[in-house]
């Protein structure tokens, strides 16, 4: 599941690349109650390209999310309801990471858990009894290798062309905001297309392949907002209605996320208590 996530998001965000560079050079349209001398006359594709060379200077940062998960399926009456939210540090070079994750999940209950990923060690906190692990230095060089590489989103994205209409480019007095709402076939084509650029196809198995390729997304509205003064990414909104079919039954999964992000190159270093590392349980 981890990696289809990550192909979803690599096409979204390729999604996002391709619709600004392409799209007419026009402003973006004002919010109602946007002040006059605080317009911008820059275009989608400006601010775009600012925002990226912005994004390439980030050292650290804090996010937040909360994602709610709606599942049913039409062999049942019963619909399940997961709840996720999660607070991230996040420090490129060296890498480390500290993340609280909250979950109400349909089974299981409320959950919390903490992690500790730095290169000092990989700690994490079972939320069944509240005791501290260390995981293997393997799971650490992996997962850290996974945050600081990343497939190459600037591919050949010709198809995307078709979804420059559904795009809108708006703005405030603070902020530009970009929104994306798109539905059918052509953008279930649009994601296997994206997922098969970002190489996720050739880490799956038969079985999840054919679980990836039967996803069809009924509805997507894609939201970024972009600081106007230093171009940082402060916030995106996910709102998505997929159908897939997981060992013959058929599941509907409608999932809203919303993240925001803080304390960019503001994170300065990421320590693991003592109080951990001593009573950590080696694995």
């Amino acid at each position: 599941m981890k990696k289809w996530l990550k192909g979803l998001v690599v096409g979204f965000l390729a999604l996002a690349l391709v619709a600004c560079s392409d799209v007419a050079n026009e402003p973006a349209n004002p919010k109602p109650g946007t002040e006059e001398e605080k317009k911008s006359e820059l275009t989608l594709e400006e601010v775009f390209q600012k925002a990226q060379e912005a994004s390439e200077s980030v050292k650290s940062m804090h996010a937040d999310m909360d994602m709610t998960q709606n599942i049913s399926s039409p062999d049942s009456d019963v619909e399940m309801v997961n709840k996720i939210n999660m607070q991230i540090d996040i420090v490129q070079e060296p890498f480390a990471m500290y993340q609280v994750m909250e979950m109400d999940v349909v089974g299981e209950g409320f959950m919390q858990t903490e992690i500790y990923l730095t290169a000092d060690g990989f700690y994490l906190k079972d939320p069944t009894n509240e005791t501290w692990m260390k995981l293997p230095s393997e799971d650490f060089e992996n997962i850290a290798f996974t945050m600081n590489t990343g497939e190459d989103p600037t591919v050949d994205f010709a198809s995307l062309k078709e979804f420059i209409d559904d795009f809108k480019f708006e703005q405030t007095n603070d902020q530009y905001v970009l929104n994306l709402k798109a539905s059918g076939d052509k953008f279930n084509r649009l994601i296997q297309q994206e997922l098969e650029a970002a190489g996720i196809h050739n880490e799956l198995s038969a079985e999840e392949m054919e679980v990836l390729e039967g996803i069809k997304i009924h509805e997507l509205n894609y939201e970024i907002f972009i600081d106007k003064e230093t171009f940082d990414t402060t916030a995106f909104n996910l709102v998505m209605d997929m159908e897939m079919i997981n060992e013959g039954e058929e599941m509907r999964i409608k999932q809203n996320i919303q993240s925001k992000f803080s304390d960019i190159n503001e994170v300065e270093e990421i320590k693991i208590p003592q109080e951990v590392v001593d009573n950590a349980i080696e694995y």
